[in-house]
Parts: structure tokens; sequence; C-alpha cells
């Protein structure tokens, strides 16, 4: 009786960490905003920061993309098997959305249809 509430509750635990990788692609593209408000459009604006968070932050904005695209390419395959929707393959070109300002409501667009089919997050 047990085993089958363990067994499921682990079955979901491990499917449904894809979206996570949303997140730092939210976060990376929401940092960027906020340093271009508040340190304007000048170029020397990274450089005024210290060198280890100039360093964090621009491998963080690298790689978010990537890291976007992955979680959303395995999140898709996950929520198309457990629902009715079916995630568009455009949903993919996400992180590279993010780098162009656009990427915060689309990926807020993408959760809140995601917590419509599947109930998580």
């Amino acid at each position: 009786m047990f085993s089958n509430i363990r067994s499921s509750a682990t079955a979901t635990e491990k499917e449904s960490g894809w979206w996570l990788l949303i997140l730092p692609g939210l976060v990376t593209t929401t940092a960027v905003a906020v340093t271009s408000f508040v340190f304007g459009t000048s170029s020397s604006a990274p450089a005024s920061l210290p060198a280890p968070i100039t360093f964090i932050f621009g491998i963080s904005v690298l790689t978010a993309p990537a890291l976007v695209a992955i979680g959303v390419h395995f999140d898709r395959k996950y929520v198309a098997s457990v629902s009715a929707w079916e995630p568009r393959s455009e949903y993919i070109l996400l992180g590279i959305a993010m780098w162009f300002g656009i990427g915060i409501p689309l990926g807020l667009l993408y959760l809140f249809r995601r917590h419509k089919y599947v109930g998580v997050p």
C-alpha cells in the first residue's frame, strides 16, 4: 500500500524538475534589465562592478539561454506525455528571446500554461 504512494511521489519529483531550468533565464534577463536601468546604457556599466560579480554575471548571460532551451525541450516531452497540451517547438527559442528582453513574459506564459495543464509549478 505504501509502496504505491512512494513510487508515484518519486516519479513526480524526478520528471517534473525540467521546468526549473527556465528560472535561470528569467533571473538573468531580469538582472540585465535592472543593471541597464541602474547603470544606464553606457559600456562601462559592467566594468564598474567587482571582478567576481562581473565574471559570474557574464557566464550566466552566456549560459542561461542554453539551459533554458535544454529545460524547455525535455519539459515539453514530459508535459506532452502527461497532459492534453502539447507545447509548440517554438518554446525552445525562449532562451534566445531572453537576450532580447521578451523572454520574461514568454517564460511566464509557458509556466502559466504548464501549471494549467500539469499543475506544477
